[in-house]
């Protein structure tokens, strides 16, 4: 594959190949390169070279890390590129290169047009990076690259720091009911009549919207109304209405329009949140600390559902 994904003034970046394996083996086998990495060198050419070959990130998540290669000359330099991590549903931007190009801005500059690509083409909402405690050159380059320290934290047993870049395209605010009607009407009610997207409980003092905007198109939405079920105690509100347009799904949008909604509900005294969750949307909930509630039900017109809840604290 010789796509090349971005260029800048003296690299341009493109997917893995064959040949890819020998450099890996050689930069790994370089202690000062993998030392805050984690990493271990590769037992041989062929661990390499196989590890190339097994490469699936760009099938499984649509991005991976990318070969850099400088321009003038055609050198494998290192890599630079993106990397989703499902756990913490979080898309990283990572780099690694040989000793011998450090100091050199190699890094910085893929970094920023990895960066670039991300939120221009990608529409990523947000990006984060980390780096060993102690390693200043990354921290350097991470620092240039204008994202902004998070904390610290334990990288799978590495003491590391965290970085976050938000994309200033996008814009997360409370809307109106009827704002949302562009995005709830054709991904929960695609095929019926628009007055199908409007709920009694819209208008209610009590109700509030959030939206996500990317430029000037609204691409996420959710609503959050005061409701109680019976069985659960405390001052409880219901989410309703969440959905987001098809080519912005798995950016992480949704669980920032649910954390948005999450604070402000805590900041007017609820203490539970519970909805009605499709059946393909329960394992996300789950991720961020809902839980479901009694056996799976159908919704008429709609299909079946679980009741989830989540206490919050």
């Amino acid at each position: 594959m010789n796509t090349t994904i971005v260029k800048t003034d003296r690299l341009l970046l493109r997917p893995f190949q064959t040949g890819d394996g020998l450099h890996f083996f050689q930069m790994n086998a370089d202690p000062k390169v993998i030392k805050y990495t984690g990493d271990t060198p590769f037992a041989n050419q062929d661990a390499a070279h196989r590890f190339i070959e097994t490469y699936d990130a760009y099938v499984t998540t649509g991005i991976g890390r990318w070969a850099v290669i400088r321009t003038s000359d055609d050198a494998f330099l290192g890599w630079c590129g993106l990397k989703y991590h499902p756990e913490e549903r979080v898309v990283d931007i990572g780099f690694r290169f040989y000793r011998c190009y450090w100091g050199q801005g190699y890094a910085t500059e893929s970094a920023k047009a990895v960066i670039h690509y991300a939120f221009h083409t990608l529409k990523y909402p947000f990006l984060v990076a980390h780096a060993h405690v102690d390693n200043a050159a990354s921290h350097a380059v991470i620092k240039k690259c204008e994202m902004l320290f998070v904390k610290d934290f334990d990288y799978d047993g590495i003491s590391a720091k965290l970085y976050r870049i938000d994309n200033p395209e996008y814009t997360l605010k409370q809307i109106t009911a009827e704002e949302t009607w562009p995005v709830r009407h054709p991904v929960l009610r695609k095929g019926r009549p628009l007055e199908d997207v409007y709920m009694e409980a819209d208008e209610k003092p009590s109700t509030f919207h959030v939206g996500m905007y990317h430029r000037d198109t609204i691409v996420g939405v959710a609503s959050f109304m005061e409701d109680e079920k019976d069985y659960f105690t405390g001052k409880q509100h219901r989410l309703r209405g969440m959905a987001v347009l098809p080519e912005y799904r798995k950016k992480g949008i949704a669980e920032l329009l649910l954390k948005k909604g999450e604070n402000m509900l805590q900041t007017k005294g609820c203490t539970l949140l519970w909805f009605n969750a499709r059946i393909a949307a329960v394992s996300f909930y789950k991720n961020l600390g809902y839980v479901t509630v009694g056996s799976e039900f159908d919704i008429p017109l709609v299909g079946p559902h679980f009741l989830m809840k989540k206490e919050l604290l």
